[in-house]
């Protein structure tokens, strides 16, 4: 809390709003897409909240922060959270949570404007190996807690709340939220506890922007009315304009009732960028498709292009969005479900195509799979699109019982599988396939190409109960000749040789084709083999290559070691009595962090220069491939030496 003379603190509050605006657009031009209406619409809600509402010590916080120091973890000494950015635990004072994390860049900017961060930490703004990340998580500047991929910090302010109350502390819990988060079961659950407990130490600030990743709220799933739902459970509501600062502080400076606090920020996701009209109703994330476009934004430009690698191999886009149209043209049993993430999961296509045979689902997950389930039994083929973590995470009861326990033929199509997506440990699914593995009636599926892609959907098909498919979205290269499509059960045979068996998955495949083709040159017989089905895992091609390998196996895989592909390998061995040395590549007992995918395989070990050394330390001889020396690798399209088992 910077001031409390009422002649003053509104301009403060007024400029920091305008800072976080002009900071969001900047940092959406130089990534070439941001969470910008985020920042349209709650500007002055934070800056309400930071320069007036909230009572917070001095931070105690580096002023710039310090490079990602690694998950909590019992060997960690050093982990972190945010928290410090917003003053020391103490008793007098107020703790913040953040449930909205995708409004990072907005809390970011807040803390700059308030002398909490040096301006060069906003440089370090989704930058690879910082804590600055693009969508926040529990070390990141201003975060206390990671609120999970949506709707669990709630619960935990309220826990935070409870024990603040049990000490006598004076202090109140403020909480962020945004709107969509509230056609999420638990968010609900998280109020009737507040009620019941009478926590009224808890104030919760909710933008209400009307606006979620695949449109209008009130197209995707309605939350409205709002106060009247809320009020009903027990809290005490206000509506205000979410652009009128007087209007925010007002709630905030009642005295407590007994009931926790809620404070329903309507608000305009366009506000201050007239421009942005133009893309309604999709708000949620702004991308420039054109230069001309991003020019209209802003004349200074300042782009970010990634290394360029030396792959030359042919890159197709949108693979999955175009072939599901064509594939389900004459399968009227097809229905896609999505959870308020249609575009992002290239399920837009089919909505625009069919929309009868679409429904939007909102962002509840749990209801998503039990409504698919009742679906099933019907006679129809529920096709689920949301990103990985929220098919398995929150929703796994809902899956085991409602899908897996009775057989059902639902598909489960998780996108933004392991490190393939910056968001941090609440977007990265790094730890699905050994959950589902355990699933009874349950099939595992990952996708490594384009052609992996384009035929995964006859694949599935062709099962009668359900099927997890961890799938590729964008941009995806071709590695396999399209004259071969994926079979269920049987891996690739991408080349043979008999002094290493590699066998990897997804997106590994690519980083271990890379270091394959220097090693075969330099005499190492490699037997490399793409894994596409994990469960069941049975293939006799494995088993031949485990129990003809001179020196060893390594999997590499996008994926935790521990019951993914490694270990169902090492299942294998242990079954049929193959004694050869075995080194699993994958995270190692750890979540990860936010930052782009050459970062991440590259620190915990999933590219092609840490397969050379382990190639190395296996057959014991050094190869001196440098990692100059893997970029230069061109790859081709591979024909599997399988095809004539295939047929």
């Amino acid at each position: 809390m910077t001031s409390n003379n009422p002649s003053s603190w509104q301009d403060e509050a007024r400029r920091v709003a305008g800072a976080i605006r002009r900071t969001a657009l900047e940092h959406t031009i130089k990534n070439n897409g941001g969470y910008l209406s985020q920042a349209a619409s709650s500007a002055e809600i934070l800056s309400t909240l930071y320069t007036h509402i909230m009572k917070l010590g001095p931070s105690i916080a580096p002023s710039i922060p310090e490079p990602f120091p690694g998950v909590p973890h019992q060997d960690n000494p050093n982990s972190i959270t945010g928290a410090g950015y917003n003053g020391p635990k103490s008793p007098e004072f107020d703790r913040f949570i953040v449930s909205a994390v995708h409004y990072a860049v907005v809390i970011y900017t807040a803390l700059v404007e308030t002398g909490r961060m040096a301006p060069e930490g906003l440089a370090q703004f989704n930058k690879d190996g910082s804590t600055v990340e693009m969508i926040g998580a529990e070390h990141s500047p201003g975060h206390e807690v990671t609120g999970g991929s949506l709707g669990q910090a709630l619960s935990q302010a309220g826990g935070i709340a409870f024990a603040r109350r049990q000490r006598g502390e004076k202090g109140r819990v403020w909480v962020f939220m945004s709107d969509g988060e509230f056609q999420i079961g638990q968010v609900w659950e998280a109020f009737q506890t507040l009620a019941f407990h009478h926590l009224d130490n808890v104030g919760i600030y909710v933008d209400v922007n009307g606006q979620q990743c695949d449109g209008k709220m009130t197209d995707v799933m309605n939350i409205e009315p709002l106060q009247q739902k809320l009020e009903a459970f027990g809290a005490r509501v206000f509506k205000v304009d979410a652009h009128d600062v007087d209007a925010l502080s007002a709630p905030a400076e009642l005295a407590p009732d007994g009931r926790p606090l809620v404070v329903l920020a309507y608000s305009d996701p366009c506000r201050g960028f007239s421009i942005l009209e133009e893309r309604r109703p999709k708000l949620h994330y702004i991308r420039f498709s054109e230069s001309n476009e991003k020019t209209r934004f802003q004349a200074l430009l300042s782009e970010m292009q990634p290394a360029e690698q030396g792959e030359k191999m042919e890159i197709v886009s949108q693979v999955h969005a175009k072939n599901l149209v064509r594939w389900a043209k004459d399968k009227p049993e097809v229905l896609v479900l999505s959870a308020d993430l249609t575009s992002s999961v290239e399920a837009h296509l089919f909505k625009d195509a069919y929309p009868d045979r679409f429904l939007s689902m909102g962002i509840a997950e749990q209801n998503m799979l039990s409504f698919a389930g009742g679906l099933a039994r019907e006679g129809f083929t529920p096709f689920l699109h949301t990103f990985a973590v929220f098919l398995y995470r929150r929703p796994l009861d809902q899956l085991s019982m409602s899908i897996c326990y009775p057989n059902l033929p639902v598909r489960l199509f998780g996108f933004l599988p392991g490190l393939t997506t910056p968001g941090g440990a609440t977007h990265q699914a790094t730890d699905d396939i050994a959950i589902l593995r355990t699933l009874p009636n349950m099939t595992i599926i990952e996708c490594g190409d384009a052609t992996d892609v384009e035929s995964v959907l006859d694949v599935v098909h062709a099962i009668p109960g359900p099927v997890y498919i961890r799938m590729l979205r964008g941009e995806i290269p071709r590695l396999f000749d399209q004259s071969e499509p994926m079979r269920l059960g049987q891996a690739r045979v991408l080349s043979t040789g008999n002094d290493i068996a590699l066998i990897t998955s997804g997106i590994c495949t690519e980083e271990a084709l890379r270091a394959s083709e220097i090693l075969r040159s330099r005499g190492v017989g490699i037997h490399h083999l793409h894994i596409s089905t994990h469960k069941p895992f049975n293939d006799p091609i494995v088993l031949d290559a485990l129990r003809r390998t001179r020196h060893g196996i390594i999997t590499m895989e996008n994926h935790t070691t521990q019951g993914g592909l490694g270990t169902a390998v090492s299942e294998m061995m242990v079954d049929n009595g193959v004694n050869k040395r075995l080194v699993r590549l994958g995270l190692q007992d750890t979540y990860a962090h936010g930052a782009s995918r050459p970062y991440l395989l590259r620190k915990y070990g999933l590219d092609a220069l840490t397969l050379v050394q382990k190639v190395e330390w296996l057959i014991g001889r050094p190869l001196k491939i440098s990692e100059a020396d893997l970029q230069t690798v061109r790859l081709e399209k591979v024909h599997s030496a399988a095809k004539v088992e295939a047929l």
